[in-house]
């Protein structure tokens, strides 16, 4: 039988509430228009009451962040499924620091976020470790870096922080938001695949938080700015909680 596909999005909850909720529900729309052909009608606020009821049956406490996964089909059918507890309150720096390596590969149907591109990205990662790394930095067929572990990555050189262009997402509104409550400026630009050696630091931003590289390709990396915008990303979580 074949697997049905689906969109989806991993939403962080804090004391039972979606954070950017509006936004995740705007990422559907634009993904399902896209490769359905439909759009994706949602009451953010009816969404937010059906993530509530599954958190209370779940018994998720008040003062932790948990993560609701949705699932959008072709059909318009939305799944609300309880992904787990997080290890933090809010959004925070991972105290994770894994290696990663640099794997070329594009996705079908562009850069959304799919089961076929979430099945990709569980592929690579088992080269990965084949290869002794435990996180994937994907770069295109044209050696221009993507993404890391299906996410926003950004790299910090000197005092510029850069990230390659990529399609509209929460985790990138999060870091944005971080990176500006810092005081530092983010440019938007490609990012050629043997730049990597020349990054002071790498991370990507999920809907967990911020993962800092410890290595990439054998380079070793520092994480002080990364932990500089976790600080931020973690004082605007209550500025998150009303969007």
């Amino acid at each position: 039988m074949t697997p049905e596909p689906y969109l989806h999005q991993t939403v962080h909850t804090l004391g039972g509430v979606p954070l950017l909720l509006s936004s995740h529900v705007a990422v559907l729309d634009r993904a399902s228009r896209a490769l359905f052909g439909r759009p994706f009608r949602c009451e953010a606020e009816h969404l937010a009451d059906r993530i509530t009821a599954l958190l209370h049956r779940e018994q998720v406490p008040d003062d932790l962040s948990a993560f609701v996964r949705l699932e959008l089909t072709p059909d318009g059918t939305l799944r609300v499924l309880y992904a787990g507890l997080s290890l933090y309150r809010g959004y925070d720096l991972r105290t994770v620091h894994p290696t990663a390596e640099s794997l070329v590969y594009d996705l079908p149907f562009g850069e959304y976020a799919t089961s076929a591109s979430e099945a990709l990205g569980a592929l690579a990662r088992v080269q990965a470790v084949r290869r002794g790394a435990q996180s994937v930095v994907r770069c295109s067929t044209e050696g221009m870096i993507r993404t890391a572990d299906d996410a926003p990555i950004y790299a910090v050189a000197g005092h510029r922080i850069l990230t390659p262009p990529a399609a509209p997402s929460v985790a990138h509104e999060v870091a944005a938001a971080g990176i500006e409550e810092a005081g530092l400026t983010l440019t938007v630009e490609p990012l050629p695949r043997e730049w990597l050696s020349r990054f002071d630091e790498l991370f990507y931003v999920d809907h967990r938080g911020i993962t800092s590289f410890a290595r990439c390709d054998g380079t070793p990396y520092m994480s002080l700015t990364a932990e500089r915008i976790a600080r931020c990303a973690q004082q605007l979580t209550e500025r998150f909680r009303k969007m």
